[in-house]
């Protein structure tokens, strides 16, 4: 019977450092919302992260990740029952085991090899219905002969490909940035706002390259992440924003002429879009990711110092990278594959 009411938990990881999985599940269940408003979306999230205050869905907190909080996170999901728990990057497999234990569809979500690694793991895999992995193919290869193995040994379906997801831009730009409309404006994000680097912050290097590489006939917009405390100004040429709403951040990257971004998903929303694009590695699992991507001529790589930033952002500005790289919508995947495990009635 079609669960059009049924009770979703999304578990991402959350701390105050990077905000991606939180990001990623947050798209996921606003589109869920969107597309069946009588589902019952819960988060489960780390009380110290900045994001717990303002998430918009009802919200239960944690005095760390879920994958540090092995009997909280099993006591939540005794109490509420939930009909799917969605795990992105997060949480042990002794929780995976609980959920399926409790009759919960159960989904885990990974983004390098090391998560993935974890989504087959015989302790996780066998109370699996669902593996969605948002890594480029090309970056940590197609399915092993092992991972293959393990998938038939557990009668189980095989991983799916998601890659990057995000929300549809819109056709124009947010009111509040309509003075950027026509101009060849650039988009700076280093991540969530709490990424450092040897104790050098990648939101305010990010900054002081902005500063450098934008003027007022080619400005920059620089989101400096819920994370970030430190408070940056705002200048004629660089506009500073705490956060955007993903589909006013996606609208203002498909008509940036120039996207400077971390290593994380946000490098890999904007190579769906076909952007131009430097990247920054600002975390310990994206500098072989960022090499990977720009092996595909997809980005051009940068390290973490403002004089690197700049020269390869003018070097982007001269010859401007505009390779369209295959992709469906991750989103529409991950909707497709939600409705598939929860049987929910098809809209349009």
């Amino acid at each position: 019977m079609p669960q059009s009411n049924a009770k979703i938990l999304m578990i991402p990881v959350s701390s105050p450092q990077g905000i991606g999985e939180y990001m990623r599940s947050l798209i996921i269940a606003q589109a869920l919302q969107a597309k069946w408003p009588s589902l019952d979306i819960q988060f489960v999230l780390n009380k110290h992260a900045p994001s717990a205050a303002s998430c918009p869905f009802p919200t239960h907190l944690l005095n760390n990740s879920a994958t540090k909080e092995k009997a909280a996170v099993n006591a939540l999901l005794q109490q509420l029952k939930p009909d799917l728990v969605i795990f992105d990057c997060s949480g042990r497999a002794s929780q995976a085991r609980q959920a399926k234990k409790l009759g919960a569809k159960v989904v885990f979500i990974s983004q390098h090899q090391k998560k993935r690694a974890k989504g087959f793991a015989l302790g996780r895999l066998p109370a699996l219905d669902a593996h969605w992995i948002t890594q480029f193919k090309f970056v940590d290869g197609d399915l092993s002969p092992l991972e293959r193995f393990k998938l038939r040994l557990f009668k189980k379906d095989p991983p799916l490909f998601t890659g990057p997801v995000f929300s549809t831009p819109n056709p124009e730009l947010p009111a509040e940035f309509a003075m950027l409309t026509g101009k060849n404006y650039s988009v700076w994000a280093a991540g969530g706002g709490g990424h450092q680097v040897q104790g050098k912050s990648a939101t305010e290097e990010f900054y002081l390259a902005a500063l450098d590489v934008a003027t007022p006939e080619q400005p920059a917009v620089l989101v400096s992440g819920t994370n970030f405390t430190k408070e940056l100004q705002s200048t004629e040429s660089v506009l500073v924003v705490k956060s955007l709403p993903n589909v006013q951040l996606m609208t203002l990257l498909k008509q940036a002429a120039l996207v400077v971004s971390g290593g994380g998903d946000m490098m890999g929303q904007a190579i769906v879009l076909g952007k131009n694009i430097v990247a920054v590695p600002v975390a310990k699992d994206q500098p072989d990711r960022v090499l990977a991507c720009a092996a595909q001529g997809l980005i051009y790589p940068a390290t973490l110092a403002k004089a690197d930033i700049v020269a390869q952002c003018q070097k982007a500005q001269r010859t401007p990278l505009a390779i369209q790289y295959p992709a469906e919508p991750g989103l529409q995947l991950v909707l497709a594959d939600i409705a598939r495990l929860l049987d929910l009635p098809t809209v349009s």
